[in-house]
């Protein structure tokens, strides 16, 4: 009885000691992935829009150099030809076009509810974003995930409100439009736009699905390596357990369940940790004590 009794102990011991490393460990490696995560996820996203930012500035940087520059000087031309590049939203997505290489899945837009070319016509996402610009809720920008076509996309708009009258000789009445650009387009498209009218948005899109797998790719590297950290400590705490407590225990508990039922005078086995063998120590201690009082007691008196 004294040797099962000994065993569940020395199980019970190790059982624990599996049993406290895996909940540390389990609880270290939903933590640590769900940490690793989402550090990743936010350094991602800020990398993205700020990356989005840099390419809609370059956008509008390029309107504005087609407004103050190029604009006034093709307006100095004979208006008997239409020059697309004096149109600053022609000239922002033509040099996107040509900045990003054709193998990117970036794009840039300018649309608008009543454009001059159809081409430039809202869909009804980018409207929706247009009409929140429309409402004068303060707001300069809009961004966001979308998506599109089964893929993740991240996209950033800004409001193209006309706010330089210059604008106005093209867009207000088809009198008033140059004969080259009515020719081209037509006059049934593009005119009516009002001073401080926003009348579309820039809109800036960034596929994320890849970005995303890699973040997918680095946690599923980290959970491999947690794990395998786990198995390793495992083994160097459960190892070590074993022979330095759990074995020595058993063969103590062996040894004195031999001398208390048997009369077996073996001497105590005294390897493991110290404090086992200071165990071993004071149980032969007592199994002489306990001899000399019996020997004792058995004399005559």
């Amino acid at each position: 009885m004294g040797v099962k009794f000994m065993g569940h102990s020395a199980n019970s011991i190790s059982n624990l000691v599996r049993r406290a490393t895996f909940l540390v460990f389990a609880i270290a490696l939903i933590l640590g992935s769900a940490t690793f995560y989402f550090f990743f996820n936010a350094a991602t996203m800020r990398h993205i829009e700020d990356e989005a930012r840099t390419l809609l500035g370059l956008a509008m940087a390029s309107r504005t150099y087609t407004i103050e520059n190029i604009t006034p000087l093709l307006n100095q031309l004979p208006d008997t030809e239409f020059h697309a590049e004096q149109v600053p939203s022609f000239a922002a997505q033509t040099m996107f076009r040509s900045f990003i290489s054709e193998q990117s899945d970036y794009t840039y837009r300018e649309a608008a509810l009543n454009p001059t070319n159809p081409i430039d016509l809202a869909d009804p996402f980018e409207a929706e974003l247009i009409a929140e610009f429309r409402r004068g809720d303060d707001t300069s920008e809009a961004k966001g995930i979308r998506r599109e076509d089964g893929s993740a996309i991240f996209y950033i708009a800004r409001p193209i409100t006309i706010t330089n009258s210059a604008c106005l000789s093209c867009h207000s009445t088809p009198d008033a439009a140059p004969p080259a650009m009515i020719v081209r387009y037509g006059d049934k498209n593009g005119f009516g736009w009002k001073l401080n009218e926003t009348i579309g948005i820039q809109i800036l899109t960034v596929p994320i699905d890849d970005e995303f797998r890699s973040i997918y790719e680095l946690v599923a590297i980290f959970f491999v390596m947690l794990v395998s950290l786990f198995l390793v400590v495992s083994l160097m705490v459960t190892l070590p357990l074993q022979r330095n407590v759990i074995q020595p225990l058993r063969n103590l508990a062996d040894v004195a369940d031999r001398s208390s039922l048997r009369g077996d005078d073996s001497p105590l086995p005294k390897s493991g940790a110290g404090e086992i063998q200071q165990l071993s120590d004071a149980i032969s201690r007592l199994r002489t004590s306990l001899k000399v009082s019996m020997d004792n007691s058995g004399k005559p008196k």
